[in-house]
């Protein structure tokens, strides 16, 4: 017995008229069977991923020199947090938050 055919009582008053089963209303069953071997072939999708950008390689790489970093100043040479203004009090200290949250 297949999976179709238990669902020929249910469509049963479609077929006493003229009108013929829509398509959509009959579920296909035709899912193809998965084996373990399937883990083994599962690799990404060819451009999931972008090549490192290797800096400090010379002139002609496009990031040699000061390595994207710019000239001169702290940013160039160490890191910094982002929010950082350069020991002035920060925005959101200053300002602080505002508003309200509707919980």
């Amino acid at each position: 017995m297949t999976a179709g055919s238990s669902l020929l009582p249910l469509l049963a008053p479609f077929k006493r008229g003229k009108s013929s089963i829509p398509a959509f209303l009959i579920p296909s069953f035709t899912q193809p069977r998965r084996n373990a071997s399937i883990l083994s072939s599962l690799s990404d999708r060819p451009g999931a991923y972008n090549r490192r950008i290797r800096v400090g390689r010379g002139p002609a790489s496009g990031k040699g020199k000061t390595s994207g970093r710019g000239h001169k100043g702290q940013k160039q040479k160490g890191k910094v947090p982002k929010n950082f203004a350069g020991g002035q009090t920060s925005e959101d200290v200053v300002h602080g938050h505002y508003g309200f949250k509707n919980v």
